[in-house]
């Protein structure tokens, strides 16, 4: 059976998601094994070439649809604008992979786009940089297409940005692994579309497999006192990347004196557009108690309200 020609990949755009061609050279050939697995490394500019976006991937992990560890694969070097494949040693090769996780050792890495090909010839799915770009995660411009846009966006070459993951954390780089719903981005794609785009792929500080399912939001159903209220707050000991990465954490929705936004529903972070000017920062209107998500991806620029409250506290000021 054929890998079919084009995949639907995701641009985040308000709401909305986008539909991307993926060029067929980008997918992998099954392999009995497992699931089939190619990361692309971002490739700059010649006036920038010094800037080296490959790095060493440390391990390929796959999780069937339950979320249940399957296997891995070991790592490789890659070049800047080059591809690293590796099939997946599943304990069971035909089970579908449902979640891939990749991590880096402390050569960093910027991906590009990450493509899935299933042992049984179904649809696999596809992860781009623009998604962690358009969810305020760290990143950088690339070069090369990765497809076209559909006649109805616009059409054109689609070259995603790249995000970059890191085994030691150098120059601040938070994040050590990536882990996303392989059907989120792909088959799935109209299942995203009204809720939020960035809750399908989570990140680990450490490279070992991350064993939280994207998408699960807290369990912890957070009463209306809480969901109607958005604290801010001024003092320098409470960060809101601190309250974001505890797992214990629960309460109303949070901006720190560190310039960011925690969605306390689903534990994400993103920057404030004052701290941060990027694509997928937040912006704040305490007068009306709104919260409004700018974005800029795939041709398209839009700003979206994110969320609104009732009451706005002020902690500090």
């Amino acid at each position: 059976m054929s890998i079919p020609a084009v995949v639907d990949a995701i641009g985040i755009v308000g709401t909305a998601l986008t539909t991307i061609g993926f060029l067929q050279s980008n997918w992998a050939t099954s392999n009995p094994e497992g699931a089939t697995v190619n990361i692309k490394a971002g490739l700059p500019e010649i006036d920038h070439e010094g800037d080296n976006l490959g790095g060493e991937i440390n391990h390929v992990y796959a999780f069937d649809t339950r979320n249940g560890y399957s296997g891995q694969s070991d790592g490789c070097h890659i070049d800047s604008g080059g591809i690293c494949t590796k099939t997946v040693d599943q304990s069971v090769g035909g089970r579908r992979a449902g979640y891939i996780s990749v991590s880096n050792n402390n050569d960093a890495t910027c991906i590009a786009w990450i493509t899935v090909q299933q042992y049984d010839d179904t649809r696999g799915g596809a992860w781009t940089g623009d998604i962690r770009y358009g969810c305020g995660q760290d990143w950088y411009n690339s070069v090369e297409p990765a497809g076209r846009l559909k006649d109805e966006q616009g059409g054109g070459e689609y070259i995603p940005k790249c995000t970059w993951i890191d085994g030691d954390h150098t120059n601040d780089i938070a994040n050590t692994a990536l882990k996303f719903n392989v059907g989120a981005y792909g088959e799935d794609i109209l299942d995203t579309v009204g809720n939020d785009a960035c809750a399908p792929t989570i990140y680990g500080a450490d490279n070992g497999p991350i064993a939280d399912q994207p998408g699960k939001r807290n369990t912890r159903v957070r009463p209306t006192w809480m969901t109607n209220q958005l604290i801010v707050s001024n003092f320098t000991s409470q960060p809101a990347e601190e309250l974001c990465n505890s797992a214990t954490s629960w309460g109303p929705d949070f901006i720190g004196p560190d310039g960011r936004f925690c969605d306390m529903d689903s534990k994400t972070l993103a920057p404030l557009c004052s701290s941060q000017d990027v694509d997928g920062c937040i912006e704040v209107d305490q007068s009306e108690g709104k919260l409004v998500k700018r974005m800029n991806i795939a041709r398209r620029a839009t700003s979206i309200v994110h969320k609104t409250y009732k009451k706005v506290s002020k902690w500090g000021h």
